[in-house]
């Protein structure tokens, strides 16, 4: 009788994870315990903006607000514009706040909460919501200072953050719903 060579198995070779497997990674120490909603969606936010625009945990330019009264906006950092060598401290790239909406789970419906929720953002932004939380209110006064003291190179950026990709038409949506606020 001969014997069968046997086969070697390797299991040291790297398999790209699928989306849904890099997802349900990320988000475990989010969903860890049992957190009410409210609870979720901070932690999602919280690890969302450290780890997108990587930033420490306490800093004065990171500004949680979410709740009731939060004019559409969850959370905003602001990510200073590097000085240039020899240029008198002025920044190259200019500042940017990025205002965080998001929407964890079921409190994401699609279209009409990128509507509805930028709407919120854009009225905020004007001085059309009267009924704002302390902290959305101190957000607020420093963003119509920054608008008021910004130059061409200062940006506000909106973000929508979902833990499941948008599909086209919601896609579409964001497109059509464009909005870029003039600063100066």
């Amino acid at each position: 009788m001969v014997d069968e060579p046997m086969l070697e198995t390797h299991s040291n070779v790297d398999v790209e994870p699928t989306f849904e497997a890099y997802r349900e990674e990320w988000l475990a120490d989010v969903r860890e315990g049992s957190p009410s909603t409210t609870e979720l969606a901070g932690r999602f936010t919280h690890k969302l903006l450290t780890q997108w625009l990587d930033v420490g945990n306490v800093m004065d330019d990171l500004v949680y607000c979410d709740g009731a009264g939060d004019g559409g906006i969850d959370a905003a950092y602001l990510e200073q514009g590097e000085a240039v060598d020899g240029d008198a401290g002025e920044a190259s790239e200019g500042d940017t706040w990025y205002l965080v909406q998001s929407k964890y789970g079921a409190a994401f419906q699609g279209s009409g909460t990128l509507l509805s929720e930028g709407r919120k953002v854009i009225e905020t932004l004007n001085g059309q919501r009267s009924r704002l939380s302390s902290l959305a209110e101190g957000l607020l006064e420093r963003l119509q200072q920054f608008r008021a003291q910004a130059s061409e190179r200062d940006r506000l950026v909106l973000v929508f953050a979902t833990e499941d990709p948008l599909n086209v038409e919601q896609r579409r949506t964001l497109k059509r719903f464009s909005y870029r606020m003039h600063l100066p």
